[in-house]
């Protein structure tokens, strides 16, 4: 699913200008269920299986996994099973205490100040905790806002729509690539990333492509995994490193979004958890365009 009001902030192709139209299919109160889209290039992107797939047509199933860490998100039964067997629990875990998704989802509303209209993403929404839980924070606050999703797996994205419905509430829904963000620059008042950042083979072209969407001064709120301190915990994310995954240092954080153009607030850790809030520059050296190669 998808808002039809925000698919004129839809960039899939770098040298064609933003927008999408809506060409056929079925829309319920603003939102389009199922159909047919069009960029102003001609090409067409379809919106079915709950969200509006930005990938199909540029290279296969797999478009935008870029290590075995992205690749396990499109195993069969992954969408489903992400959020009861791990999501659920993971922050207890990393923690070491109680840590509750509500809690989570409450603390990264509040970094990124969602009493702001306008549009919010959501970078590797996964099985959509983030998305659906701040979509329903702005259905309560009446906003004129809406919060789009995106991550790479169709398993995901198909959970997310489901999760979402089941939860009341209809957030927009895309499969696009976070390393080159399908959007309008200057478009978005708020980005939200809960462990995406550990998983993405480059992430400091993913924040600088956040840093491209969101408006002077848009929200960046993240929640990430720190490197261990402790030898077991060491071994471990070596072994995890293999497949892809990476850990920060609090430090580390902090100059990937100073480089990223953002100025950073506050980074606060948790066990093996940090929670990062920025905020774009207000002055850009200069907004980079994705690569039109």
């Amino acid at each position: 699913m998808f808002r039809k009001t925000s698919l004129e902030l839809v960039r899939p192709e770098p040298s064609v200008p933003a927008g999408l139209v809506f060409i056929s299919g079925v829309e319920r109160e603003g939102v389009i269920v199922r159909g047919r889209t069009r960029s102003r290039s001609g090409t067409n992107y379809e919106i079915k299986r709950g969200y509006l797939d930005l990938l199909e047509s540029r290279g296969g199933a797999s478009k935008g996994a870029s290590n075995l860490a992205n690749l396990s998100n499109f195993a069969p039964g992954a969408g489903r099973l992400y959020e009861p067997v791990w999501r659920t629990r993971s922050l207890d875990l990393l923690t070491g205490k109680r840590f509750s998704n509500e809690r989570e989802v409450d603390l990264i509303a509040e970094m990124v100040e969602l009493d702001r209209s306008g549009t919010y993403l959501d970078l590797g929404c996964s099985a959509g905790l983030y998305t659906r839980g701040l979509s329903l924070v702005l259905d309560e606050l009446s906003r004129e806002s809406d919060m789009i999703g995106i991550d790479i797996s169709p398993n995901m994205l198909r959970e997310a729509t489901s999760r979402s419905l089941a939860a009341g509430t209809t957030p927009s829904f895309a499969r696009a690539d976070t390393h080159e963000l399908p959007f309008q620059s200057s478009s978005f008042v708020g980005v939200v990333c809960g462990g995406t950042l550990n998983e993405l083979g480059d992430p400091a072209l993913a924040l600088r492509e956040c840093a491209r969407i969101l408006k002077p001064g848009g929200r960046i709120a993240i929640m990430g995994i720190l490197k261990s301190g402790t030898r077991r915990g060491v071994n471990l994310q070596r072994l995890l490193s293999v497949g892809g995954v990476r850990f920060f240092t609090g430090e580390g954080v902090e100059s990937l979004l100073e480089e990223a153009s953002f100025e950073v607030e506050s980074v606060t850790t948790h066990g093996a958890v940090f929670f990062a809030a920025a905020h774009r520059r207000y002055e850009l050296p200069e907004i980079q365009e994705p690569n039109t190669a």
